[in-house]
């Protein structure tokens, strides 16, 4: 059996060079200069308002969610910087259990800037970047010891006791040395001291 021969497919007509929705992205405008898409864009403009529709009343702005007390209050008493931090701060009740207070906190450097956090029950820290993420915590049923190093600035928590050779379970840059110094103190009292070393 023979199949009648197919016509070959027209070719779809050229598009002109022109202004057109960016196929991967509904904000822009991409340019196809009529072969193929370029480089240059522009930003979409909004469409026009129905002219029929009622108008809206104005939406207020939106607010960032009220920070729960006691971190409003251990953020009240932070002596250094906390900038890139807020963002973990408006985070930082998340991670914390129902009957977990924050004592006092700061800005500290892990993978990121990020929160270190005292609490009732144990030290913690959090950065949340885009790509990265890192929560380290050490429950005071654990922690032996807290070196904070002026030289490096580095804020180190120990589960062993701290020699040349002991590795810290946790360890962040704290620039501010009143802050350091506020959060090993407020560890001093929530851990019950003097089982925790404080050096």
């Amino acid at each position: 059996m023979t199949y009648p021969p197919h016509a070959p497919l027209a070719p779809a007509p050229p598009r002109p060079p022109a202004w057109l929705p960016d196929p991967l992205d509904d904000s822009l405008l991409r340019y196809w200069d009529g072969h193929r898409w370029t480089f240059h864009t522009a930003f979409r403009p909004p469409p026009a308002p129905a002219a029929a529709q009622p108008q809206q009343p104005a939406q207020p702005a939106a607010t960032p969610p009220a920070l729960r007390p006691d971190i409003a209050a251990a953020l009240h008493r932070v002596r250094g910087g906390l900038t890139g931090s807020m963002k973990e701060i408006h985070q930082l009740g998340n991670y914390l259990g129902p009957e977990e207070h924050v004592l006092a906190l700061t800005g500290a450097q892990g993978d990121g800037l990020g929160v270190l956090a005292c609490t009732n029950h144990r030290l913690l820290f959090l950065f949340a970047g885009l790509i990265r993420h890192q929560f380290l915590e050490v429950s005071w049923n654990q922690a032996k010891a807290i070196i904070y190093n002026q030289t490096t600035k580095t804020f180190a928590v120990y589960t062993s006791k701290p020699t040349k050779r002991a590795v810290p379970t946790m360890a962040v840059r704290v620039a501010n040395l009143t802050d350091a110094q506020t959060i090993a103190e407020t560890a001093r009292t929530a851990a019950a001291a003097p089982r925790l070393d404080i050096m």
